[in-house]
């Protein structure tokens, strides 16, 4: 029966004596009792220094992964994050400033409009009516809507007419076969 076997811990006082004395007969020394009833030999003191030294050498060596592995891994990904989040706030700020100034240019369109003409009542959104601006002696008023340029007087174009033959050019063929 080996000495790690559970049945043994059940075995009988007799049978553990009767186990003793064949040990004695064969020449075998005893076993303890218990483990601290044994008196340590030298050889077992150094035993378990060189056992210690070598668990604590190992202790220091051994590689040890911390959570500053994991902080350095996710690393990239925050920096990736902060980076697009500082972008998204400049292009936040950037559409509120163009905002204001668009507010501001419609104000000003609106006052403008409204000092050249004070009897006519002004609608109340820039934006889904029309501005009359003002007109220049001898030409109509021009109706725009918002975010539209003026249209301008283009001078007329002179057209050459130019009659081309039937014929492709064969100045720039190369021919490939013969018929």
């Amino acid at each position: 029966m080996s000495w790690h076997d559970p049945a043994r811990s059940l075995e009988s006082d007799a049978d553990t004596a009767l186990r003793n004395e064949l040990r004695g007969l064969l020449g075998m020394t005893t076993p303890a009792t218990s483990y601290f009833e044994a008196e340590p030999t030298p050889e077992l003191i150094l035993l378990a220094d060189d056992l210690r030294r070598e668990a604590l050498r190992r202790n220091r060596t051994a590689r040890k992964k911390g959570s500053w592995m994991l902080l350095a891994a996710a690393l990239p990904f925050a920096l990736a994050l902060g980076g697009v989040g500082v972008w998204g706030v400049s292009q936040k700020h950037k559409a509120d400033h163009l905002a204001a100034a668009v507010a501001h240019q419609a104000a000003e369109i609106q006052q403008l409009a409204s000092a050249q003409h004070p009897s006519q009542p002004q609608p109340q959104t820039a934006a889904a009516s029309p501005q009359q601006l003002p007109a220049r002696k001898g030409q109509p008023a021009q109706v725009l809507l918002l975010g539209q340029a003026p249209a301008r007087n283009k001078p007329k174009e002179l057209v050459i007419p130019v009659q081309r033959s039937a014929e492709p050019n064969l100045s720039d063929t190369q021919r490939v076969k013969a018929r």
